[in-house]
């Protein structure tokens, strides 16, 4: 078993050469989505499920609730956005995601790979 010592020195070690995770998209797309899910969570009437709506959008339904908890605890921020950029239009959005692949041939996000799960015979 390791010593105390060592192990505090391994640990040194990894915080001197740890940087944070590239991010999975481009700000401008994440900004976009985030107005979107705006969009959907203030809509009246009838809407599609949080689940579709972030299919639609290519994000999981569980950052679409985050999203939507955030806007509850501070709806200010979202509104000055949207008041500031005007509704968000599909071409923002193609834009914004043609940026991100740009980035990601960069190699300035992560990559699209997804783990893959283990089958044991």
């Amino acid at each position: 078993m390791p010593s105390y010592e060592s192990s505090l020195r391994n640990l040194a070690k990894a915080k001197a050469k740890w940087c944070p995770p590239r991010p999975w998209r481009s700000i401008d797309e994440s900004q976009m989505i985030r107005r979107y899910v705006f969009v959907w969570h203030t809509s009246r009437g009838s809407k599609p499920s949080g689940r579709s709506w972030a299919k639609q959008l290519g994000i999981s339904h569980t950052w679409l609730q985050k999203l939507v908890r955030q806007f509850q605890a501070d709806p200010s921020e979202m509104q000055r956005l949207q008041l500031t950029k005007g509704d968000a239009k599909f071409d923002e959005l193609a834009r914004a995601r043609e940026y991100t692949e740009q980035m990601r041939e960069r190699s300035e996000l992560r990559s699209r790979r997804r783990c893959a799960t283990r089958r044991i015979a």
